[in-house]
């Protein structure tokens, strides 16, 4: 049984209340050296001061080639054990794959126990979208992370080809931090985005520490507001992050516009119903409205599949649902994938554009999906190993943008002049921007490692 026992009811139903779960731990001989529950108990263990922890991860970042025997200023006795418990990077980039048309880049990364994640460099080019260079000033070339928290994911969305591997295993906060650190040997990285394999916030422990690690100064120094944490709703597990993490962004996957059909889409719903993740979203906007760059403001990330969630109804329904509260709406229209078992189809882009433009005459603030790496089958959908020989993508996480100061004037504009490849300007601040942008590349993630599985 690929899912978790829990330790409540010690059912072993896929869904349960108790958000622990009892579940064989990946062993990891010899451990991340930035995993920092690890390091912990090692010099608790050797009777050394905690604070040499930091003067270790700082070194490393510095000079990532150094011997961990050899890093100066460190106590005598922990040199050789260090050594022999811990590796400065765990997991190896096996191959990557650059974008000729944007420059995005497709890392698959294989783990110490032999299991294949992905991660997704999204590179802006800084170049404004908009036809007539709108907030090009706004603009700035950055790269930004989409990277994996699980080893597949034990919620089975039904669009999701992650949810038909079962999760095999949470991702340690030292791995999820190495995705960074193979990233970086490639270009430098301006934001991260949780929106790969997994579901963040169902590995609540690794992840936050592994936050930790990537805002810690000592080690990556990101900035707390570059990273955003997608769930499809784990609403215990929400409010902990914004009681902890207040600074963290954070993405909603919502999917339907009321309960009954989002139990059909999400089997997760039937746990964590529509109310109270609205209540939890009025919650983190009360909390960050003073944020400057976000003023409160949750990614709603909305999945269009053909007769099931993308009529006039719906999208009525979807304004009425979130009427007045601090939201942007990320349209994604479904691509398909290999296997599924659900056989649902993409919306003409007809529909997409009435879809969203009653979005639009309700002031909804709105985005639809973007391309990204397509040439490299690093967009929406396309992460599909073709003949067997090319990776697989997750269309949890595949997202894009559209002003919706042009929305009004686009249902014609892309009938006449667009395909489905090409792109509808961003008109937003550049924070919200990165996130919409990178995930749509993020799709690569899942659906690789489904495919491996499947093999």
């Amino acid at each position: 049984n690929p899912y978790p026992v829990c330790l409540k009811t010690r059912c072993s139903k896929r869904l349960r209340c108790c958000d622990q779960f009892a579940m064989v731990k990946r062993d990891l001989r010899p451990k991340p050296l930035f995993d920092e529950a690890s390091l912990h108990s090692f010099f608790v263990d050797n009777d050394v001061k905690p604070v040499h922890m930091s003067k270790i991860w700082k070194h490393i970042t510095e000079n990532p080639g150094c011997p961990l025997d050899q890093i100066p200023g460190i106590p005598e006795k922990i040199r050789v054990p260090l050594k022999e418990e811990f590796v400065a990077c765990t997991s190896t980039l096996v191959t990557s794959y650059e974008s000729k048309i944007d420059g995005t880049v497709k890392m698959l990364i294989q783990l110490q126990d032999g299991g294949e994640i992905e991660a997704v460099l999204i590179h802006h080019s800084g170049l404004a979208e908009d036809p007539e260079q709108r907030q090009a000033d706004r603009c700035g070339q950055r790269d930004t992370l989409c990277i994996s928290s699980q080893v597949g994911c034990r919620l089975g969305c039904t669009f999701c080809a992650t949810g038909t591997m079962g999760l095999q295993g949470n991702l340690w906060a030292g791995e999820i931090q190495e995705q960074l650190l193979h990233a970086r040997s490639i270009r430098p990285v301006s934001n991260i985005v949780f929106m790969g394999m997994g579901e963040p916030l169902d590995n609540f422990s690794n992840v936050t520490s592994a936050i930790r690690g990537l805002v810690d100064p000592h080690r990556f120094g990101m900035a707390p507001s570059g990273i955003t944490v997608s769930t499809v709703g784990i609403v215990g597990n929400m409010r902990r992050l914004m009681d902890d993490m207040p600074k963290i962004k954070l993405a909603v996957s919502l999917h339907a516009p009321t309960q009954d059909l989002r139990e059909k889409i999400l089997p997760v719903a039937k746990t964590y119903r529509m109310d109270e993740l609205l209540q939890v979203i009025d919650e983190y906007a009360q909390k960050t409205t003073s944020d400057g760059k976000r003023k409160g403001m949750v990614m709603i990330s909305y999945v269009l599949l053909e007769d099931v969630n993308d009529s006039l109804e719906c999208a009525q329904q979807l304004c009425d649902l979130l009427a007045g509260k601090p939201v942007i709406v990320n349209l994604i229209p479904f691509n398909s994938y290999e296997g599924d078992p659900h056989n649902y189809r993409t919306p003409s882009a007809e529909r997409v554009d009435a879809f969203l433009r009653v979005l639009v005459e309700a002031d909804i603030r709105v985005f639809e999906r973007r391309h990204h790496g397509r040439d490299i089958s690093a967009a929406c959908g396309q992460l599909a190993k073709l003949g067997g020989k090319g990776p697989v993508a997750d269309i949890e996480n595949c997202t894009c943008t559209l002003a919706k100061d042009r929305a009004r004037g686009l249902a014609q504009a892309r009938r006449s002049q667009c395909s489905d490849e090409q792109v509808a300007p961003v008109l937003f601040s550049p924070s919200l921007m990165s996130v919409g942008l990178v995930a749509v590349a993020c799709t690569a993630l899942a659906l690789f490692g489904w495919r491996r599985w499947r093999q």
